[in-house]
């Protein structure tokens, strides 16, 4: 698998396949900013990801990516109450939206989505998120011992 060339279905096996953290951790979500790194393993692919989380000085800002460690390259990432996005194709996202790797005209893009189509919200709170986030990228299975 070329990730630097995936096709539509590779994503989707990615972003569908079950991962889990590289080491146990219990993941308190304070007030105020917060920033979290953590390494996780593609169980069938055993493709290395990074996860990351981050709020800054704003409580309803904030942004949850997984990506490729080999690249950099993002998988998913969900943006809340950022700024609007421009897609390659010209079409422009407004306000609370998730990215999906899209390998288009010989480039790789973060192509945003509105969320509609989703499970997330942009009125969930970062705990909340990161809990949803890490269903949807299947981390871990049952992360209610991961999540307080």
């Amino acid at each position: 698998m070329d990730l630097e060339k995936l096709t539509d279905n590779e994503v989707n096996e990615l972003i569908h396949e079950a991962k889990h953290f590289l080491e146990n951790f219990v993941l308190s979500v304070p007030l105020g900013k917060f920033k979290e790194n953590r390494n996780v393993l593609g169980e069938s692919s055993n493709l290395e990801y990074i996860w990351f989380a981050y709020r800054g000085a704003l409580e309803s800002k904030y942004s949850l990516h997984i990506r490729f460690k080999q690249n950099n390259v993002h998988l998913v990432r969900l943006c809340i109450n950022g700024s609007n996005h421009h897609n390659y194709d010209g079409t422009i996202v407004n306000g609370n939206h998730i990215h999906i790797y899209k390998y288009a005209n010989n480039n790789i893009f973060d192509y945003a989505y509105p969320l509609d189509d989703y499970i997330f919200n942009s009125t969930d709170k970062l705990g909340d998120a990161i809990h949803k986030f890490l269903n949807f990228v299947h981390i871990g299975g049952d992360n209610s011992d991961t999540l307080k």
